[in-house]
């Protein structure tokens, strides 16, 4: 069999590639804290890619056929106030993994964001001109820059706003936030001035996976079918899943003064997704419907 490593592999990327995963492929998951993953058909270890003694180890250890790097902290909020801290996670992390993969010869993918785009000039391609307005996006754009000009053999996947079922140990995506407030009959703000085209973690499975097949250069945008804003996001996911919508208020930005800036519009424009992967922008319908057949999977 051959094997594949996943950094950051307990989130909701690394269970979408697991839920989509080639049956001839081994996965091996990497994650920072120490703790059990149930129901994951991958080969879980706890490792801090900040160490570059333990990364170099690791590809000692296994023969790696292809990488995905998707492990750093990755909470926009938290990045703005904990600058230092996320440089390492990021900066240093991609580094360690990066350089790894470049000596064992090894194809990297390196998952982005489409928070390097400051949200004025919707929808985004490949080749439009990055201008991060928060730290988080800075952070991920550093990292473009390094993979790009360290590695010959590698490619750039730049996802939106994902949604799925998680993994219970680690922490909720939009939809199942949203799932769990209206169930309790509690109300949710969401804003009006954020839009997205929200990426179902299948998609963005059967996407990776594609990529590692094909091996293709360059940046790639990886995205859903439809865009809305957070709200019309929210009152989607009542109705596919026979929710209160009342339960939903209309608010702004303007209403969290506390959190870092968020551009206004970053939706990604998935022509390259479609033609060179071959896979099809899936809408936030039947990705919806989807979870609602998989609720207890």
């Amino acid at each position: 069999m051959k094997t594949i490593l996943i950094t950051g592999g307990t989130g909701l990327l690394g269970k979408g590639m697991e839920e989509t995963a080639p049956k001839d492929w081994r996965i091996v998951s990497l994650h920072q804290r120490d703790y059990t993953v149930d129901a994951s058909r991958a080969e879980h270890i706890a490792l801090d890619i900040r160490e570059k003694k333990l990364v170099d180890a690791l590809f000692s250890k296994h023969k790696f056929d292809a990488v995905i790097h998707a492990a750093g902290i990755a909470s926009v909020d938290y990045v703005e106030k904990h600058y230092a801290e996320s440089l390492e996670s990021n900066l240093v992390g991609t580094l360690n993994i990066s350089s790894a993969a470049r000596r064992a010869g090894v194809y990297m993918t390196y998952v982005s964001t489409n928070a390097v785009f400051d949200g004025r000039k919707a929808p985004y391609a490949e080749n439009d001109a990055p201008n991060p307005v928060n730290k988080y996006g800075q952070i991920k754009l550093q990292c473009e820059r390094l993979v790009s000009e360290t590695l010959t053999d590698f490619s750039i996947m730049r996802p939106i706003l994902m949604y799925g079922w998680n993994h219970p140990v680690t922490r909720s995506n939009t939809v199942t936030w949203i799932d769990d407030k209206l169930r309790r009959g509690e109300t949710v703000e969401m804003v009006d001035d954020v839009t997205e085209n929200p990426l179902y973690n299948l998609q963005c499975g059967a996407a990776l996976w594609a990529m590692v097949r094909k091996r293709p250069a360059g940046i790639f945008h990886v995205a859903g079918k439809d865009r809305c804003n957070r709200y019309e996001f929210a009152l989607k996911i009542a109705k596919a899943f026979g929710l209160d919508s009342s339960l939903i208020k209309r608010v702004s930005s303007k209403r969290f003064p506390d959190i870092a800036k968020r551009p206004p519009n970053t939706t990604l424009r998935v022509q390259r997704m479609e033609k060179e992967l071959g896979v099809p922008a899936v809408s936030l319908e039947d990705g919806l419907k989807s979870m609602k057949t998989r609720r207890n999977i």
